[in-house]
């Protein structure tokens, strides 16, 4: 597969994590200037983070996935229902995996 291959293969992956919505961990860090100048940690807080499902990279993805345009008549209903579809469907082949 050429790089662009791959390249194409990373943006559809980020293109469908944004679609499906995903949680992250941030860490926040408070830095206090001592006496001497020197930044040092005093406080730090982890906490997850949770960015919905977007419709529009739902839309995106599947224009992407498949350029025939099977997908780019439908409206944000139709892709609502079949994105819960396809979630769906990939729940029950992670469950019976």
């Amino acid at each position: 597969m050429s790089n662009n291959g791959a390249e194409r293969d990373k943006l559809l992956e980020s293109v469908y994590r944004k679609a499906e919505g995903y949680t992250v961990e941030e860490r926040l860090t408070e830095y206090l200037i001592d006496e001497e100048g020197n930044r040092r940690a005093v406080k730090e807080k982890t906490q997850n983070k949770h960015y919905p499902p977007d419709v529009a990279a739902a839309r995106a993805y599947m224009e992407l996935a498949n350029p025939e345009g099977e997908f780019s008549r439908m409206s944000d209903a139709e892709l609502e229902r079949e994105k819960a579809r396809l979630l769906k469907e990939l729940a029950a082949s992670d469950q019976s995996s």
